[in-house]
Order: structure tokens, then C-alpha cells, then sequence
């Protein structure tokens, strides 16, 4: 026994040496994080209203980072569980997450100052088409989130497929984000007529470039970008195939925050040489009637169907939906939406062929709550495509899927949305949007309930 005390005093001598655990510094740790997963906004002169790749900017806001990270609003990525794996993800790793809890836990200590390495950019080839907005774009500053639809110089003499996007903002502090919509030569007339009527560059839009007098042909969306996104290139063998005579309009969302500057965002495309067949990337497009109801005891004009188709752009799309999905006005009259905060609305769509799918896309505006795709519900082989639990318009885009899925002919597609009407919200420009009755539309105070997959028909 007394032979062993030497040992057990060592020990215990090498416990106190090494004394309790040391909490990550921002130097040590903390930065290589936010460098990998959050300075593509939080960067200067970027569309976040702080930096994080700036050490007494980050050690300020440390319990703001802990809470967000622990809430899981950021990074932000709305797909949720039950989504098959995506490419891509801006998630965090558990071990990075208890990182910068521990670090703002224990006052946010800097370390020892060290150069932190940028995040490593991903080579892309040489675009092979680059339009520019021209002239400069500069935001309304009387709107909080300006949103403008231009219809960009680029034009297609021949059939064309499309490999690839890559958008580069012009100026960073107010791009919060850009959709590229694809028109048919039949479109360009009234894209011209939208950009002659109003004074500066481009039109106001929202839920889209307001073109289109067809559901099914809304989804032809060429790409998203969100601050921090590169280039996109889709799968290897396939394109999306720009028809002769076909336009791009680029939708752009302003936020003001940070003051309203002259912007010249551009877009470059990676198309595919003369004569190089690829798989035609196509989309499936998938809509449901939109039938928002005012709250119990709101009544007025403002919560009658009347009063919302005869506002609503395009509005007639609201009742054709229903022949679509074989439903009826009646029918979503007669449902029970409780106190308004969840009211639901699904369609089932048949493919028509087999499809190997490679990515998807969701879309409503800002009482969206929730959405879902779905394939053969209520059956044995049921499975869920895609599902965002806590919408957020702020972070729509695009996803595409690490390994691709399979349709089968016949397979019953179901998308499901969910709205909430209870109160009013805020909206894009600052105002009160008190709740009234809602229809499909692509207004500000419209809604939507529509989603895409993208793939390869066999």
C-alpha cells in the first residue's frame, strides 16, 4: 500500500496542474467558425448589419450568436427533419454549436491574436455569358425591402442549355437575395410593356416578374442566391434548356438598412457549346389553391373573396387552380381554420412520367408557415421529398438533393402549405398588413402555395 501513495500524489498534483477546462477563445476557435458558416453576410459591407469576421465586433455580440445558434435561427436553413439529404447545408456541427455557447458563457475571451483563414472559395469555370444591370438600380429608401424585376440584356438566337448560374451583387450591403425567372419568347412583349411603364430600371414585383397567366408555368425559375452563395452548377450530363427567343428576368430584393446605393448585380450563365446534347433538366411544377380566410369575429369588405380577387394581379389563377386540383371555392368555405394561425391547403399531382429528381424548390410570401412535399401519402410506401417546418421569405431558394430521388409513372405528389392569418404582420416596406381574405397572387399582400422538383424524365 504505501508503495503505491507516490503514484496517487502524482496524480492528483497532475489534476491541479491541469486545473478546469479551458473555454474557446475567438482566435482559438470561435473565428474559423463564423469565417466558415457566417461571414458570407457578416462580413463589411455586407448585407448583415454587423461583422463576425471582426473580433470586437463578434465579442460584442457573442450572446446574440448564443441564442441564435441555440434557437436554431443561424445559420439559416429552413429544410427540416424528414428532408432526404441536401447539398450544401449551412448547419452546424453540434461540437461547433456548444463551442460558441461556451464561449459566450465565458465572456467571449479573444486569445492570442493570429491571422484566420478565409474560407477556402470553390473553383468555377469561366461563365461563358455575363449581363449586367444596366443602367445602375438604385432602391427606393422610403421601402424597408424594395423588390424589382429586370428584364436582363441577354437574348438566345438558337436553343441553348444552361449548365450553370452564378450571380454577382453589385452592391452588397442591400442585395438580400435574387431569383432568376426564365420567359418564353410569347412573354417578352409584356416584360418590355412592365419596364417601359414604370420611370428607372426595371418594375416592382414580389411573388414574381407578374408574366405569367399560367400556374404551371411560374416555376420556370432558373436559380436563387442568397448572400454567400457562388456558383451553382447542375448535375453532371444535364441542362435546362433555353428556348430561341427566351429572356431572363432577374428579381432583385433590396433591403434599405443599410442605406439605398446605386446597384449593377450581374448575372453570368455557363451554357453548354453548339451541338452538345445533355439531359433536359425539366420542372415539375406543383401549385394548390390559395383560400385564406379572415380570423372568427373579423368581419368587413376586407375578409369577402370579392374584395381579394378583384385586387389581386392575375387573380383569375385563384379559381383556376381549383380545376386543377379538383377542388372547389365551396368546399375551402366549409372548412374550420380555428383561430386562423394554421390554415392548411394541399394539392396531389400525378407524374406523368418516370423522373429521376435532383433538387426543388418551395415558395409562398410572408404568411407562410409551413411546407411540404410528399409522395403517395397514406400509403405503405409513402416518403416525404422536402418539409420546412417555420417558414421564412426572407430565406427562400433552392435545394438540391446529395443523392438523386426516383418517380415513378403514376406516383401521387402531394404539396401542402400552411398560412397564418391570425394578426397583422409587417410588411416588406414597413407597414401593417392587418389579415383579410387571400387569394393566389404575386402581390405583396397576396399568397402563394407553390413548389418545384427538378429532374431528369425518363
Amino acid at each position: 500500500m504505501p508503495k503505491r501513495l507516490p503514484l496517487l500524489v502524482f496524480l492528483a498534483l497532475g489534476s491541479i496542474a491541469a486545473g478546469p477546462a479551458q473555454p474557446p477563445t475567438y482566435y482559438g476557435e470561435v473565428a474559423e467558425i463564423l469565417q466558415a458558416n457566417c461571414a458570407g453576410c457578416h462580413t463589411e459591407g455586407g448585407i448583415a448589419p454587423f461583422p463576425l469576421d471582426d473580433a470586437r465586433w463578434a465579442r460584442n455580440m457573442a450572446a446574440a450568436i448564443a441564442d441564435s445558434v441555440k434557437q436554431g435561427r443561424m445559420p439559416p436553413w429552413p429544410p427540416g427533419e424528414g428532408t432526404p439529404p441536401l447539398k450544401d447545408e449551412r448547419k452546424l456541427s453540434a461540437s461547433a454549436k456548444a463551442a460558441l455557447v461556451a464561449w459566450a458563457e465565458a465572456g467571449a475571451p479573444l486569445g492570442d491574436p493570429r491571422p484566420v483563414a478565409a474560407k477556402a472559395a470553390v473553383p468555377a469555370p469561366q461563365p461563358d455569358l455575363v449581363a449586367t444591370l444596366n443602367p445602375p438600380y438604385t432602391p427606393d429608401d422610403a421601402l424597408q425591402d424594395d423588390y424589382r424585376c429586370f428584364l436582363m440584356p441577354a437574348t438566345f438566337d438558337r436553343d441553348t442549355y444552361m449548365t450553370g448560374y452564378k450571380i454577382i451583387p453589385g452592391d452588397k450591403r442591400s442585395v438580400h437575395h435574387v431569383i432568376l425567372f426564365l420567359i418564353g419568347p410569347d412573354m417578352v412583349e409584356a416584360a418590355e410593356a412592365k419596364d417601359r411603364a414604370e420611370p428607372g430600371p426595371g418594375w416592382k414585383c414580389f411573388g414574381g416578374p407578374g408574366l405569367s397567366s399560367d400556374p404551371r408555368n411560374i416555376g420556370g425559375i432558373l436559380g436563387f442566391w442568397v448572400p454567400g452563395g457562388g456558383a451553382t452548377l447542375l448535375p453532371e450530363g444535364t441542362g435546362r434548356l433555353l428556348r430561341a427567343g427566351s429572356r431572363v428576368v432577374m428579381q432583385v430584393h433590396y433591403n434599405t438598412a443599410s442605406g439605398a446605393n446605386p446597384d449593377a448585380t450581374q448575372m453570368a450563365l455557363y451554357l453548354a457549346p453548339k451541338g452538345v446534347q445533355l439531359k433536359r433538366l425539366v420542372g415539375m411544377t406543383l401549385a394548390a389553391p390559395v383560400e385564406i380566410r379572415c380570423p372568427p369575429g373579423l368581419t368587413g369588405e376586407a375578409c369577402t373573396r370579392e374584395y381579394a380577387r378583384a385586387r389581386t394581379e392575375l387573380g383569375f389563377i385563384a379559381d383556376w387552380i381549383h380545376l386543377l386540383c379538383n377542388t372547389s371555392i365551396e368546399g375551402y368555405a366549409q372548412r374550420n381554420v380555428g383561430d386562423g394561425s394554421r390554415q392548411a391547403t394541399s394539392c396531389d399531382w400525378t407524374a406523368q412520367s418516370a423522373m429521376e429528381v435532383y433538387g426543388v424548390t418551395a415558395h409562398m410570401h410572408l404568411r407562410g408557415v409551413e411546407f411540404k412535399v410528399e409522395v403517395n401519402p397514406g400509403t405503405a410506401g409513402a416518403r416525404t421529398l422536402f418539409y420546412i417546418p417555420q417558414w421564412n421569405f426572407q430565406w427562400q431558394g433552392e435545394y438540391w438533393y446529395q443523392t438523386p430521388l426516383r418517380l415513378r409513372q403514376g406516383d401521387r405528389v402531394r404539396v401542402t402549405c400552411v398560412h397564418d392569418n391570425k394578426s397583422a404582420i409587417p410588411g416588406p416596406g414597413g407597414e401593417i398588413l392587418p389579415p383579410r381574405y387571400m387569394t393566389w397572387g404575386e402581390g405583396t399582400t397576396d399568397e402563394m402555395c407553390l413548389g418545384s422538383l427538378f429532374g431528369v424524365r425518363e
